[in-house]
């Protein structure tokens, strides 16, 4: 499937933040080209962006000009970077957008989150190593490669991801995982290989459950959606962290933070 990039310049790079301990939200993108058929993100995008979800993107091409105005007027905070958006989407490669703007904070003293599901966010090592401001958190919903192409069908394979994880790890960023949304077919042997790689990269875990949207009517969409509803939620949230308290890995409720 063809990828339309659209290109525009965007008023504002610093939103506001509802989340808990983040001050400001940035996406350099609008839509996602990783496609993922359970992304709530769509419901916050431009009709033609959520309507045709993975197959229409919106550059920001000046939001690096507007982020050097910004960022000498804002006082210094949290940012989160990709919160309806993945910053190192395939469309980063060649628009480098998120190196761009990722360099201005953390030059500028801003402390940095960015959420993933994309080992090219390793290109920019350099930046994240020579910073202590800087955190990455991977996405991972299953480790079934499988699973993991009809669900994400245009995200990096989970593999990859925890290698670029245990990567980032050794060379010292902080890291953290994302466990969501949980998805209906995750077995609990699954769910401990999982907290089993955040403790190995002394990751935090986040969670959160599978959420029904109105947009889940079919194809995979809408087996995983009348699955979670059936699903005792409250059981696998508290087995999930019996066993992180178990393996000493630390463990939190998203959404977010």
């Amino acid at each position: 499937m063809g990828v339309s990039v659209i290109r525009k310049k965007s008023r504002t790079a610093l939103g506001k933040s509802n989340l808990p301990g983040v001050d400001y939200t940035l996406n350099p993108y609008t839509g996602c080209m990783h496609g993922c058929v359970y992304c709530y993100a769509r419901l916050y995008c431009p009709q033609e962006v959520g309507e045709g979800w993975g197959a229409v993107v919106i550059v920001k091409e000046n939001i690096a000009e507007i982020l050097a105005k910004e960022i000498r007027k804002k006082k210094k905070g949290r940012v989160m970077v990709s919160t309806i958006t993945d910053a190192y989407q395939p469309v980063e490669r060649n628009e480098r957008l998120t190196r761009k703007v990722l360099e201005m904070l953390l030059n500028s003293g801003f402390r940095v989150s960015i959420q993933t599901k994309s080992d090219l966010v390793l290109r920019d090592l350099d930046l994240l190593t020579q910073s202590k401001l800087a955190d990455v958190g991977f996405t991972i919903t299953t480790l079934d490669e499988k699973l993991a192409k009809e669900i994400e069908p245009n995200a990096t394979p989970p593999q990859r991801r925890v290698r670029a994880l245990e990567r980032l790890s050794s060379e010292g960023v902080k890291t953290w995982i994302f466990l969501g949304p949980i998805i209906p077919e995750l077995d609990e042997s699954e769910i401990k290989e999982i907290i089993e790689i955040a403790r190995f990269t002394s990751s935090m875990l986040y969670y959160d459950i599978y959420r029904v949207k109105s947009f889940m009517k079919t194809g995979i969409e809408g087996i995983l959606a009348e699955k979670a509803r059936k699903m005792n939620w409250k059981t696998i949230t508290t087995k999930i962290r019996e066993i992180c308290h178990r393996r000493g890995v630390k463990v939190a409720s998203a959404f977010w933070y």
